[in-house]
């Protein structure tokens, strides 16, 4: 459903099979609701429909471990580490249920809480794209594509 309220200003709601999306815009630089869903990128859309979500999620644990692992393998070539905590870290890594609280946690009090600096939770962890976020990319998409379909519609 779309609301233009007057020239710049109005308001969109998607719904698609039970989930709603809804934006509202005072400031479209003079363009009705339907031009400026069609200018803006997904990336905006997606974040103003929802702020909270990221286009990527965390990887399982398996790929974390393979991180770690690496990041292990890194430190002792650069001598960063002995070879006894690095076989330390190795054994702890390899039975871990989760790596990254092994690294991130001070209150695990693990080996591994210094292997990645002070601030482990930004070290780039693996990553993988969130389904959810595809979701609503695929949404915005088909909206883009039925506005244009109108339009055509309505110049015939």
């Amino acid at each position: 459903m779309i609301e233009n309220y007057e020239p710049g200003k109005g308001r969109i709601t998607i719904t698609c099979y039970g989930k709603a999306w809804t934006g509202a815009w005072f400031a479209m630089g003079g363009d009705t609701v339907q031009e400026f869903i069609k200018r803006v990128s997904n990336q905006y859309l997606i974040g103003y429909f929802s702020p909270q979500m990221s286009s990527t999620v965390d990887d399982d644990n398996d790929a974390n471990i393979e991180f770690v692992k690496g990041e292990i393998i890194k430190l002792r070539r650069q001598q960063e580490i002995t070879w006894h905590e690095a076989q330390e870290m190795w054994s702890e890594v390899s039975g871990a249920d989760d790596v990254k609280a092994l690294c991130c946690d001070s209150r695990l009090g693990s080996a591994l809480l210094n292997l990645l600096g002070d601030e482990p939770w930004y070290a780039g962890w693996p990553s993988v794209p969130n389904h959810e976020y595809k979701y609503l990319e695929r949404i915005t998409n088909a909206v883009r594509e039925a506005l244009k379909t109108l339009e055509a519609g309505a110049t015939q």
